[in-house]
């Protein structure tokens, strides 16, 4: 099904994905999401998110969830969101819908490595992803980073990479390139220790780089090969720099963090909401119980 036009929908009770989606459209000449019928669709599982990541498979529609207290937070709800991150963000966290659907909207938050308070509700912004998108890998964040530091030229004051030379003409030639397989962490192997040590300088200090209040936050569950863990066991800024960026190979990285994977990071531009075609907004205020509902449209 195809989308052209602005969906408001507030969510109420999902028992199941075979029960009636009951969603209260708020805006004219609009239908809810079709569900499909249980036998038809499964949540995607861990280990296949996990081969998604290996891949740098391609991501269909993005979601941006927000959890906020309706008493404290007003102007987080989903009605009032202008944009899908803070006003001043330049490059917001999103994850992939498809390895969402089918999840409550406390599972979906903290496979983002979000944790709900009592009382709070959800917040959830989906669309198609029409935009470039970059996997929030080591090798994502600092093209990102030279983004927002090449926008906001000299007023930014402290540069982390650009008019420092820390970059080497091979690496940063490699950093132009934004094709889907210059993401996959095979592709970039030789380069990845160096990117990770550039990553972890700007994540952990000692002190944040002024480029860091125009990009989404790096909270405790990221990881540099770009993905949130769910409960991350500790504060990986205390870890060692070589523990900290260590990567053999796939098979040993999955054996040690598929069991508290959460799900792939991507950052893309702090879109305003009101201008992103085909966006579907969802309140869930009972993310506890509410699942995030299968839209069953393509992208295109």
């Amino acid at each position: 099904m195809k989308i052209s036009s602005t969906r408001l929908l507030r969510s109420a009770l999902f028992a199941s994905l075979a029960a009636a989606v009951i969603l209260a459209a708020v805006a004219i000449g609009l239908a809810p999401p079709r569900p499909a019928p249980t036998p038809a669709f499964a949540r995607m599982s861990a280990t296949q998110a996990w081969a998604n990541l290996e891949s740098n498979a391609s991501v269909g529609h993005l979601i941006r969830l927000v959890a906020y207290d309706p008493q404290k937070e007003p102007g987080l709800a989903i009605d009032r969101l202008a944009r899908l991150g803070p006003p001043d963000q330049l490059y917001s966290f999103v994850a992939s819908y498809e390895e969402m659907a089918g999840y409550t909207a406390k599972q979906a938050l903290e496979k983002n490595g979000l944790r709900l308070s009592k009382g709070q509700h959800v917040s959830a912004v989906i669309f198609p992803r029409r935009t470039e998108l970059y996997p929030a890998n080591a090798r994502g964040l600092l093209q990102i980073i030279r983004a927002v530091e090449q926008e906001k030229g000299e007023a930014i004051g402290e540069r982390f990479l650009e008019g420092r030379d820390v970059l080497t003409p091979a690496e940063l030639k490699d950093l132009q390139s934004t094709d889907i397989a210059s993401y996959r962490v095979s592709d970039f192997r030789d380069l990845y220790p160096r990117y990770c040590e550039l990553a972890r300088q700007f994540n952990c200090g000692p002190a944040p780089y002024p480029a860091s209040r125009f990009i989404g936050s790096l909270y405790h569950d990221w990881h540099p090969l770009g993905f949130s863990q769910i409960d991350p066991p500790r504060d990986p800024c205390t870890l060692p720099p070589a523990q900290y960026c260590a990567f053999v190979d796939w098979t040993k990285t999955r054996a040690e963090f598929l069991p508290r994977f959460g799900s792939r990071a991507f950052l893309t531009r702090n879109l305003e909401i009101a201008k992103i075609p085909g966006r579907i907004l969802i309140d869930f205020d009972q993310p506890e119980r509410q699942i995030i509902p299968y839209i069953g449209m393509p992208a295109d």
